[in-house]
């Protein structure tokens, strides 16, 4: 990712210290560079939700901020505090009879965490010959990557079916004697499609292979869709096979940044989590996840949250975002040569068969827009969710807009939708 600093004829680090009132001036500054909050709200600004959530989350984390979540066992309010919600998260998840967790500090963490327990799992229950291998739709999250990067692992990305589903069948075709787990998306950041979860983790039974569920994104959105009446397709510990999820509370969970968990069907697959030190001078080091200190006031947040908004909250929240993911869905469709794919998620992606969708960015990005998007096929993405008529408004006024330069020739300038 690029740094923004270009200067470097004079030091950065000051001799004396600056008086607050001066330095808090300067990160308003800063946020003022930034991407404007309308403009940004349905992309680099989600997960929000209403303005009172917001300062939920302010005033929890504030009484935590110091606070070291490694430490939990030791603090008996922090540990209780993060105890319950993840004794909430696996009953949100149907696990909660046998199942045990762990937060972390984002979905990738959480990713690596439940890729490990395969590994070591693997080593005790399905030896291979070579180096182990996991199988994952070509829509799976780039997470998975990481982790077997830095697992000594081979990621085996098996192409979609041409509905952008996994393709159960040719993800079966690919299981070899180095395969050691298998993985669905309950739905996918590109596409917002839940993968055939039964199926996946039917394989994974028939050829003893670990079962993951990447949730990031619909975890904690999911459950209260399904109570809504919408077709969400069985994607948790219900499934027969599932061993372990990732699934995010600093999405749909509402709970400050950075705070996901890592879940596990059972007390035998959660052996396979740690990585216990002892051969050093201070003794057992064992710790949640890949890191060591974790931000206590996080956690905070979401147990702040999730006792606020209880069940009834978290179903009129996602009835909210489907409600603004309609009205979204209306307004973009209305835009000649714009037509959105459909999805099992909250989410909205749109594109044109016809005009430059990396022009359509440009022209967006010109006007302030954080263009979040997909390049196979190239796409638009929005995450709808509780926000004002304004934003919805302005929005599509700008994107008719674009959509009208491009077409006439005034907006010519081009942008890539990517993360860095």
């Amino acid at each position: 990712m690029k740094q923004h600093i270009e200067d470097t004829s004079r030091a950065y680090f000051p001799t004396r210290g600056t008086q607050w009132s001066e330095v808090k001036q300067q990160l308003a500054a800063f946020k003022d560079r930034d991407i404007g909050q309308n403009q940004g709200r349905l992309n680099v600004y989600c997960h929000q939700g209403t303005p009172e959530l917001q300062t939920i989350r302010d005033e929890a984390y504030t009484m935590f901020s110091h606070g070291n979540a490694m430490l939990g066992g030791f603090m008996e309010g922090s540990g209780t505090m993060e105890a319950e919600v993840l004794r909430m998260a696996l009953e949100i998840l149907n696990g909660a009879e046998n199942g045990v967790g762990f937060i972390t500090t984002g979905g990738t963490e959480s990713i690596f965490c439940a890729m490990h327990a395969a590994r070591e799992w693997a080593l005790v229950n399905r030896p291979v010959p070579g180096k182990p291998e996991i199988i994952t739709p070509y829509s799976a999250h780039a997470a998975f990557d990481k982790a077997c990067h830095f697992l000594g692992m081979n990621i085996v990305r098996v192409a979609l079916g041409d509905d952008l589903y996994a393709d159960v069948a040719a993800m079966e075709a690919a299981v070899t004697e180095n395969t050691i787990a298998i993985m669905g998306s309950a739905p996918c950041w590109p596409y917002g499609l839940i993968d055939p979860i039964t199926e996946i983790a039917a394989v994974a039974m028939r050829h003893n292979l670990w079962m993951h569920v990447d949730a990031c994104v619909g975890g904690y959105i999911n459950p209260w869709l399904e109570r809504l009446g919408y077709d969400i397709p069985t994607f948790d510990f219900r499934v027969p096979g599932v061993r372990s999820m990732s699934a995010d509370l600093h999405k749909h969970g509402y709970a400050a940044k950075p705070c996901s968990t890592v879940l596990y069907s059972s007390k035998d697959a959660e052996t396979y989590h740690y990585v216990p030190v002892d051969n050093w001078p201070i003794g057992e080091y064992r710790t949640a996840g890949m890191v060591g200190s974790r931000p206590a006031g996080s956690i905070a947040t979401a147990w702040a949250v999730m006792n606020v908004l209880g069940e009834e909250g978290y179903i009129e929240m996602a009835r909210q975002c489907m409600a603004v993911k309609e009205r979204l869905v209306e307004g973009i469709e209305k835009i000649e040569d714009l037509k959105c794919l459909k999805n099992d998620s909250t989410m909205i992606y749109f594109r044109s068969e016809t005009l430059d969708m990396m022009t359509i960015m440009g022209g967006l990005s010109e006007r302030g827009y954080f263009p979040f998007g997909v390049f196979n096929p190239p796409m638009l993405q929005l995450v709808p969710e509780p926000t004002s008529d304004e934003v919805i408004d302005d929005y599509l006024r700008t994107l008719a807009e674009v959509v009208t330069g491009v077409k006439d020739g005034t907006i010519t300038s081009t942008a890539l939708a990517r993360y860095t």
